[in-house]
């Protein structure tokens, strides 16, 4: 005589939530086949999701890590510098040797130098930035061709 199990597994979905029961005779019930077909159909999406998911990672980069120009950060660099050292050394080079005892205008001198180093810094972003669009353009145009 065969033995009849019952076994305990865990609801796939909302949908299948009955137990798994084998009748006397050995055959599984159609919720049990049910919940057997929606395993593997879960089992081989989640083994393909986690593939996918790996290949992703490995081809782009954390987010965090941004992708930065060497030359980029050095320009940045340089005119900090000058952002830093140029209004001071005006400022005390036009006190002492300009506008003797008269600090107001040596600031205004200091402001004024500021403004210009600033005004580089943004001229040279804009050429550099013409200069990337226009091999970005001739490159268009010979793809076209």
């Amino acid at each position: 005589m065969p033995k009849s199990k019952t076994t305990k597994a865990k609801p796939v979905s909302a949908t299948v939530t009955a137990t798994a029961h084998t009748s006397a005779a050995g055959k599984t019930t159609t919720a049990s086949k049910e919940r057997n077909k929606s395993r593997r159909l879960l089992d081989t999406h989640d083994s393909t999701e986690s593939s996918s998911d790996d290949e992703k990672s490995e081809d782009k980069q954390p987010a965090s890590a941004p992708q930065i120009p060497g030359n980029v950060i050095r320009k940045l660099l340089a005119f900090s510098l000058l952002l830093l050292v140029l209004p001071i050394l005006a400022y005390f080079g036009s006190l002492k040797y300009i506008f003797v005892g008269s600090p107001a205008s040596s600031a205004i001198v200091a402001v004024i130098v500021a403004n210009f180093v600033l005004g580089a810094y943004v001229y040279a972003a804009w050429i550099e930035d013409a200069s990337e669009h226009a091999v970005h353009t001739s490159t268009r145009k010979l793809k076209r061709r």
